[in-house]
């Protein structure tokens, strides 16, 4: 579940600072490409042929083209009449950072997504993967997943709503979620909002090129390396490129676990992640690359 969108992709020459893009930076190389994080994942699925339910919002004005290109099943859209698609406007420096002006797309009323919400057959789901996504649409569909059914591995990727909720918010939807994954910014974030931590979830943390760091339920951690990637393109939907390449093995992990300790598994979860999401790196555009 999470954002489809449309991203137009551009670079810039000059460096950006730690307070951000330079100020008339010039951006040349501009293309659309399919995008969102929830349609990024499900692309992710997709060539690794496991069968997916995608949950979203989308605009009925721009929705057609992005329906097409899915070529999946829809009933778990929720199309609203006379709004826009999310849109994003990524633009990347020469060290591969970026700034990201996104807008959020269709507003859902709350009761109206809950109904939606609720004509979901989450008792038929092994994994539900909660991306970002508004605070409230978030925490109801993780709610709904783990009221539904208990059996479910639920995993949860706040992105970059994950810095603008409060403590209540947070401790909400971590109360439902069994992983969380974030980078590096977002898991600081909310292990400084929430007092009394994230209790006994396991938390997969990336940072861009550097290791990736996996903090199991009794507190142990784990680091793997991120191994280099040729040729280099472009860094958008990396993030989502790794959690599609997580679902898949964690689930193995989960039907292959000795007393559901699915967790002994975690290094090579968090390895089938990394290689995913170099894929991803070596092509313009979150939905262009193969495996």
């Amino acid at each position: 579940m999470g954002a489809v969108a449309y991203d137009v992709i551009g670079k810039t020459d000059k460096v950006f600072d730690n307070s951000g893009p330079g100020l008339n930076c010039k951006v040349t190389d501009q293309q659309e490409f399919f995008g969102g994080c929830a349609g990024n994942i499900a692309y992710g699925l997709g060539l690794q042929n496991v069968p997916y339910l995608l949950l979203s919002a989308a605009g009925s004005e721009d929705f057609r083209r992005y329906a097409q290109h899915l070529n999946h099943q829809l009933n778990g859209i929720l199309t609203v009449k006379g709004a826009n698609c999310a849109r994003a406007n990524i633009i990347t420096d020469p060290n591969g950072n970026q700034f990201t002006a996104f807008s959020p797309g269709p507003e859902i009323d709350i009761d109206i997504w809950n109904v939606h919400l609720h004509n979901q057959a989450f008792e038929s789901f092994d994994l539900f993967i909660c991306a970002p996504f508004p605070a409230p649409m978030m925490q109801a569909a993780l709610h709904n997943a783990k009221t539904k059914n208990e059996r479910i591995a639920t995993v949860w990727v706040p992105g970059q709503y994950a810095d603008g909720m409060d403590a209540n918010e947070l401790k909400t939807a971590i109360e439902y979620c069994d992983v969380l994954i974030g980078n590096a910014h977002e898991i600081a974030h909310i292990r400084a909002t929430l007092p009394d931590g994230l209790g006994h979830k396991t938390v997969i943390e990336t940072n861009g090129a550097r290791p990736v760091r996996a903090v199991l339920t009794d507190g142990n951690q784990r680091t793997l390396p991120t191994p280099a990637v040729s040729p280099v393109v472009d860094p958008t939907g990396c993030g989502d490129a790794f959690v599609a390449g997580v679902a898949p093995a964690l689930l193995k992990a989960m039907d292959e676990s000795v007393d559901g300790d699915w967790e002994a598994s975690i290094n090579n979860i968090v390895r089938a992640g990394i290689k995913h999401a170099g894929y991803c790196l070596t092509q313009r555009g979150s939905q262009t690359y193969s495996c």
